[in-house]
């Protein structure tokens, strides 16, 4: 035998020592979008399953996942007849939200086809837009009665020495003003008129407050029963601004590269 195929022949432990048969180590590989939505729409639908969706909802689209299906997906969950969208996981978060939180993950223009009354629903600690018949109410009964309880004041500024009825005056004035100006703003949909009646009435919240601690210096401890600082209180919390919208992802220079 020559002397190369001896060199070239393996010895007998690197042979030994060589690996056999050693698997590729596998890519950790999740459930589809569609296959967790149709646990969730099955008779046997459990919480845990509306997790699973929320959860995958929340992971990002798969390398060979078509970023078109799965945004035409969330919009389909994103509609409001869509009764999928209004189960809340363990958490407390619903399918919508996960949703509308991943529409905005793909970016680009996908994003953009976010409806644009989810953009101005309620925030995280937020307001929820728009204004309840009760908040209309609460409003117009907390106007009225303030209006009738500055004679009050007017008696407790003047018994105080203070000009009564000039403060008076400025503050009824301003209660119309500030009270009609979040309606409107509510109504119209104007962040700046929110924003400037809800200023003027915790101004007037704290009149009121002001009046019921001389109030009850001189009448006693019952004039904060009657001095209207709770109703001031519950209409400037109830009329607050509406939090501002969720601003879209910025346009890139260039489309992405598919």
């Amino acid at each position: 035998m020559s002397q190369e195929a001896l060199r070239s022949a393996p010895s007998p432990s690197t042979a030994d020592e060589a690996p056999t048969d050693i698997p590729a180590p596998m890519a950790e590989s999740f459930p589809p979008l569609t296959v967790l939505l149709e646990e969730v729409r099955s008779p046997g639908m459990v919480r845990a399953d509306v997790d699973a969706l929320i959860v995958g909802l929340g992971r990002p689209p798969a390398p060979d996942e078509p970023l078109r299906e799965r945004a035409d997906l969330l919009l389909a969950l994103l509609d409001r007849n869509n009764a999928v969208g209004d189960y809340a996981g363990s958490g407390g978060m619903k399918v919508r939200s996960a949703a509308k939180e991943a529409l905005l993950a793909l970016g680009y223009p996908y994003a953009m086809e976010l409806p644009v009354e989810l953009l101005e629903t309620k925030g995280a600690g937020g307001k929820e837009s728009g204004l309840s018949g009760g908040d209309v109410v609460l409003a117009v009964v907390s106007l009225l009665y303030q209006s009738v309880a500055l004679l009050g004041a007017r008696l407790i500024l003047t018994n105080f020495n203070l000009n009564a009825d000039e403060v008076t005056l400025g503050i009824g004035a301003g209660i119309w003003l500030f009270t009609l100006a979040a309606l409107a703003g509510h109504q119209g949909r104007s962040r700046d008129l929110q924003v400037v009646g809800s200023v003027g009435l915790w101004v007037v919240t704290v009149f009121w407050g002001l009046m019921a601690l001389l109030g009850s210096a001189a009448v006693g401890v019952g004039a904060l029963a009657l001095i209207p600082w709770h109703l001031a209180l519950w209409t400037a919390i109830s009329l607050r601004p509406e939090p501002e919208p969720e601003a879209l992802p910025a346009k890139p220079s260039s489309p992405p590269t598919p």
